[in-house]
């Protein structure tokens, strides 16, 4: 099983893969904001802070990431 360390222990496969996701949908949501490098470290910083608190699902990740710039945008369900 593969596992990213953190100050907290480590996350699992599918917090991996929910972070990703996350990620990648904040960093679409979010293309018009300031420098590219900036708003995806602002966003990863969001998701895995989420994260280390037990977050797993996508679109809350998603949400929280969002949430560091203002936006109420609602969580996207998707079926996995």
């Amino acid at each position: 099983m593969a596992v990213i360390p953190d100050s907290n222990g480590c996350f699992d496969e599918a917090a991996i893969s929910a972070m990703g996701l996350a990620f990648d949908r904040a960093c679409a949501s979010l293309r018009a904001f300031g420098a590219a490098s900036t708003v995806r470290e602002i966003i990863a910083t969001r998701i895995l802070e989420a994260a280390a608190q037990g977050e797993r699902d996508p679109a809350r990740l998603h949400y929280q990431a969002l949430k560091a710039f203002d936006i109420e945008e609602p969580p996207i369900v998707v079926a996995a």
